[in-house]
């Protein structure tokens, strides 16, 4: 296996004039200028901290080029990127740091006030002024890639947290190798792709910059996150390709500013993270035309346990699928019930090895236990119904969220849903949902479209209104805060 670093090398030996990334503060980096910086870099990081895949590195940045410089350094001199959330509150991202001891501090001076105390030397850098990381880096015209092996550290990612202290999932160069040859394959990348880098590098973004750069691709990086600057981005760049979460998607399409004929070049609209309705991929296509594409995965999987493009989506109709298991990856169902629902186990070279914050990685005969519901159809179409943690059973019978928040989110004025349990003496828990919505829309047709597309037992029994649902730094809603703002206080 050629690792994925190396691969960039290669692109940036084939095509050094070509622009690899450009951004929205003015930057825009040749392969060739991409290439000199970060192997500049990765020598400073290398004189400084020593050789060795066990050093960390962590970074806290904005969505410009010189974080994928600072990145691609990390890279280049074969130590583990830890990327630190710059949304995160500076007591969890210390502690992350005291957890995992990085050697180096790599800090965006705009995200400063992320990080209270992380235990080890920090570098500041200002985005666009190069003097920052020129200070890190040595230039060395004889640069070479030290060894890397499959099973060495590449990067270091986070479980979301949403049930307790995150854990440290070790990604290795296999895995980040496997991710991006399984999204050159399934979305056909090459070197006409222009790909929109707007969700955040420091996490699901960075798996498409590898893999559109080694097909000699180029990046548009965005830090304005306004509708009208993305969608002007979007036509002006001719992109092809987008990596969004859902929210952000909505947002442009309700935005009243996006429409197909702006978008001529776009191939694939990409979300993950988190489901979305199929009446949401409607309003999306309204906006930019059947473009939308869908993947799967999670932290110690990530992104391509699943996927399926723009047109398999459109051509088949199936709005509610994840799609089909990727290249790389293998998917069954564990003990389905009658209707094929089950736990999804997955295996294969994406699946990382281990965490690093000493907790089992959870397994079952070799395959990892995803811990979502979900079945497979006879085409091999994966339908997710939910976390098996978080399905309900009210009066006896199951209930996802999942499916509850898909049938309110058909309700034309809804924009947002939360569906959540709650302790009852009758029902034994009790379907509430927490709703974003126009004051047209009333409660009891909220409550008739779930009876409607589910059935009675499925309808929540309360529903509250909200302005905006809490997320967390990630932009995931955590269904355990949005109940909390609505349950009594437990007694003493």
């Amino acid at each position: 296996m050629r690792a994925p670093i190396a691969r960039f090398l290669d692109a940036a030996q084939r095509w050094p004039d070509s622009i690899a990334l450009e951004d929205d503060l003015g930057a825009q980096l040749s392969y060739r200028d991409l290439a000199r910086r970060a192997m500049a870099l990765g020598a400073g990081l290398r004189q400084r901290l020593g050789d060795g895949p066990g050093t960390v590195v962590a970074i806290a940045a904005r969505n410009h080029a010189d974080h994928v410089v600072a990145m691609f350094g990390v890279f280049m001199a074969g130590h583990a990127w830890l990327p630190l959330n710059p949304k995160s509150a500076p007591a969890l991202n210390d502690e992350i740091c005291r957890t995992l001891q990085p050697a180096l501090i790599v800090m965006d001076e705009a995200c400063e006030a992320c990080l209270s105390d992380g235990g080890a030397p920090v570098a500041t850098f200002r985005a666009g002024d190069p003097s920052g990381l020129d200070a890190l880096s040595v230039p060395d015209e004889a640069f070479t890639l030290p060894v890397l092996a499959p099973d060495d550290l590449m990067s270091i990612k986070l479980t979301g947290g949403t049930t307790g202290r995150p854990k440290a999932v070790a990604q290795t160069q296999r895995v980040i190798a496997t991710v991006a040859d399984d999204i050159t394959r399934v979305f056909a990348v090459t070197q006409s792709d222009v790909n929109l880098a707007a969700a955040p590098l420091s996490h699901g973004a960075f798996h498409f910059l590898l893999p559109v750069l080694i097909a000699g691709g180029r990046h548009v990086i965005a830090s304005d996150l306004s509708p009208a600057s993305l969608i002007d981005t979007m036509e002006r760049a001719g992109v092809t390709l987008g990596f969004m979460p859902p929210t952000l998607i909505i947002k442009l399409a309700e935005s009243g500013l996006a429409r197909p004929e702006r978008f001529p070049a776009l191939r694939e609209l990409i979300y993950s993270a988190a489901p979305m309705a199929p009446a949401q991929i409607r309003r999306a296509w309204a906006a930019f035309g059947p473009k939308l594409a869908v993947m799967y995965g999670q932290v110690e999987a990530p992104m391509v346990l699943c996927a399926m493009t723009a047109g398999e989506m459109a051509a088949t109709g199936k709005l509610e699928s994840a799609g089909r298991a990727c290249p790389s990856a293998q998917l069954r169902i564990d003990q389905p019930d009658a209707d094929g629902t089950g736990e999804i186990l997955a295996r294969g070279p994406v699946v990382a090895p281990r965490y690093l914050t000493g907790e089992a990685l959870a397994t079952h005969d070799g395959w990892l236990r995803t811990g979502d519901l979900g079945r497979i159809d006879p085409e091999g179409h994966v339908f997710i119904r939910g976390r098996s943690r978080e399905m309900l059973i009210t009066g006896g019978f199951n209930v996802y969220p999942a499916e509850v928040e898909r049938a309110l989110l058909a309700v034309d004025g809804v924009s947002e849903v939360c569906v959540f349990g709650a302790p009852d003496a009758y029902w034994g828990e009790r379907v509430e949902a927490a709703v974003v919505a126009s004051k047209s829309v009333s409660d009891e047709a909220l409550i008739a479209a779930v009876k409607s597309a589910i059935g009675a037992v499925a309808a929540p029994k309360i529903i509250h209104r909200i302005d905006a649902l809490p997320r967390n730094p990630v932009g995931k809603i955590v269904r355990r805060e949005v109940a909390a703002l609505f349950s009594p206080p437990a007694r003493a």
